[in-house]
């Protein structure tokens, strides 16, 4: 255990001093992908209590360097304010394949304290929940006004979408909630503050947002019910 933490942990500071602030995060959320590989391939629980630590790492960093950092601000380009922390953000959501196979294949949790040893049993919930935060963090602090409540129901609706394709409760209601938040947004803000242009552009595409989710939960009614 200590020479599989040393090792990774000489990974993640080489990478440190490599690498341009900016882009740490993704060089990060690229360790964490390949540590719940080798997690995966060998069945050992340690690369997947690495993987989980480094992710809160990773999120840590995004948010306090990438969204809140000096440096974020002055680089001056869409690639230094967008494709650098969308990177890693889909990096993070690539880990969740093998954090589902992880999940079935029932690695024996070695935490002592409940909540941890829950995280480790369930570690989709983990490594969906953190790329989520940074991506709804990022709309909302990167995307003009006009556009944060757009984005966010584009981004609730993909998340409604992934839910019904995995059947996890979670995720849908991570989704419905990103919705309600935008209609909240809407009737609070948006319908008294937007440019008429933004206005129009924000009630058409969030209502269409609506109307596909509410169609997707006719649809797949029944199905839906198993899992609530």
């Amino acid at each position: 255990m200590l020479l599989a933490y040393l090792g990774s942990g000489t990974v993640v500071a080489l990478l440190y001093f490599q690498f341009a602030n900016d882009w740490l995060v993704t060089a990060w959320a690229s360790v964490v992908l390949v540590l719940f590989a080798v997690a995966l391939w060998l069945e050992r629980p340690i690369f997947l209590h690495q993987a989980l630590l480094l992710t809160l790492g990773a999120v840590t960093r995004g948010i306090m360097h990438n969204l809140f950092g000096a440096s974020y601000f002055t680089g001056g380009t869409w690639t230094g304010r967008f494709f650098v922390l969308g990177s890693a953000i889909t990096i993070l959501f690539a880990c969740l394949p093998f954090a589902f196979r992880l999940r079935a294949r029932g690695l024996s949790p070695t935490p002592s304290k409940k909540w941890l040893a829950a995280i480790v049993r369930r570690p989709e919930q983990f490594m969906f929940f953190a790329p989520v935060v940074l991506l709804t963090l990022m709309l909302a602090l990167k995307m003009r006004a006009g556009m944060v409540t757009v984005s966010w129901g584009l981004e609730g609706v993909l998340i409604i979408l992934l839910a019904l394709a995995v059947n996890e409760r979670s995720f849908r209601l991570t989704g419905l909630v990103l919705l309600l938040l935008c209609v909240g947004k809407v009737l609070g803000l948006d319908a008294w503050g937007l440019a008429p242009r933004d206005r129009y552009i924000t009630f058409i595409i969030l209502g269409a947002a609506l109307l596909l989710v509410s169609f997707l939960y006719s649809k797949y009614r029944d199905a839906i019910r198993q899992f609530l």
